[in-house]
């Protein structure tokens, strides 16, 4: 009677599957909640199927909970059991926990009287507690915001499970990317992670996902930083905040809050030259030092001032480089960096040139030719151009 009870909770998806139940996709099997698979002999290691979707689902019950192996019995078995056994076993390596975690999944089947029994081995490549330990996370906003809380936290690497996002490796690397962008204590390794210089691709960045396409992958990211870089990101986020301080304090607002065109003066009044070629930290361009800077400099700079400030900004990378998106009382604005480069010094017996501090709504910015992945960003909606008005003669 007690076996008999067990199995049809089984049958009926009474009885939780436990673990990484979240991880499982049933690939060729649609998700209902019931199971074509059931317990025998009230022993855990052997189950009961009759066809293929139930043989799917006793491989990946076995996955689930990282058993080492089974045995699965095939009753009044209709298809080619060799041929459903390979096709059984692409399915549940193409499952998020099955790719990412099953190293080898081995059969061997055996004609019993009425019935098929296979004998399941399974080694894994990682262990059951590094499965529990997996986030799952929605859509592209769900892998942004892990993404960006590993950079917050100072983490190096990051697996998490992410249902709903149909993205590439390319993308995760561009947000992981922008996430280190808002990390300033890793503002000296910029260029290890491919802003600051001319790197096509991002060589401090690895990323992984399991499987390669699908709605529901498990994603691994990785930073090689240099060794002592977690170290020093207390003390230059300290030197960062130190600088953006004494330059705020020496330049009050006009009113009772920093709006985006004072600080972006405040930063070409202080910045050293610019040079494309030029350094690409924050930092000399916070601490006025007079060094030549590049625009990555200038942008994190910006960004760090407009944070410190309650302004919200976040970098832009598109097929024109990087820039920044900024609040401003009409909405989300693009800032592109060159609104930020110092000015060149005024020839013998001239004014002094007037800065080029223009803001743009996604429309204007596009009619200039720009191009970025709009789904990533905040709209910049507006009806009015934000450029300052022209001069009158």
């Amino acid at each position: 009677m007690k076996k008999r009870m067990l199995a049809l909770l089984l049958c009926l998806g009474l009885l939780p599957l436990g673990g990484c139940a979240a991880l499982l996709e049933r690939g060729h099997v649609s998700s209902t909640v019931h199971v074509d698979y059931a317990v025998e002999e009230e022993d855990e290691s052997i189950l009961r199927a009759e066809t293929y979707p139930g043989l799917v689902q006793s491989i990946l019950y076995f996955v689930d909970g990282h058993r080492g192996g089974g045995t699965i019995r095939l009753y009044h078995y209709a298809g080619d059991v060799e041929a459903d056994l390979a096709a059984a076993r692409e399915a549940v390596l193409d499952t998020p926990a099955g790719a990412y975690a099953v190293g080898s999944l081995e059969f061997e089947s055996t004609r019993i009287l009425t019935y098929y029994e296979v004998k399941l081995t399974i080694r894994y490549t990682r262990t059951a507690r590094e499965m529990e330990a997996i986030p799952e996370v929605t859509g592209l906003a769900g892998v942004r915001q892990e993404l960006n809380r590993m950079v917050s936290e100072g983490g190096r690497s990051a697996a998490f499970l992410a249902s709903y996002f149909t993205g590439d490796g390319a993308q995760v690397e561009q947000l992981l990317r922008l996430a280190c962008c808002g990390g300033p204590g890793l503002y000296r390794h910029h260029q290890s992670i491919g802003f600051g210089g001319e790197q096509e691709h991002s060589a401090g960045i690895s990323v992984s996902l399991y499987p390669e396409t699908g709605a529901r992958r498990i994603i691994e990211v990785k930073l090689d930083l240099p060794s002592a870089a977690k170290t020093d990101e207390d003390a230059c986020t300290a030197q960062l905040d130190k600088a953006a301080f004494a330059l705020l304090e020496e330049h009050p607002p006009a009113g009772e809050g920093y709006t985006v065109e004072e600080l972006a003066a405040i930063l070409r009044g202080v910045s050293g030259p610019w040079d494309s070629e030029g350094s690409c930290l924050a930092f000399d361009v916070l601490n006025g030092g007079g060094e030549t800077v590049s625009d990555f400099a200038l942008l994190m700079a910006m960004e760090h001032l407009c944070r410190r400030c309650g302004i919200a900004a976040e970098p832009v990378e598109g097929t024109q480089g990087l820039w920044l998106i900024v609040d401003t009382p009409q909405g989300s604005r693009h800032l592109l960096p060159e609104s930020l480069r110092p000015l060149p010094p005024p020839e013998d017996g001239e004014e002094p040139p007037e800065p080029d501090f223009k803001l743009y709504t996604d429309r204007e910015l596009t009619a200039r030719g720009y191009e970025w992945a709009t789904s990533l960003y905040p709209v910049c909606l507006g009806g009015e151009s934000t450029q300052p008005p022209e001069p009158e003669d």
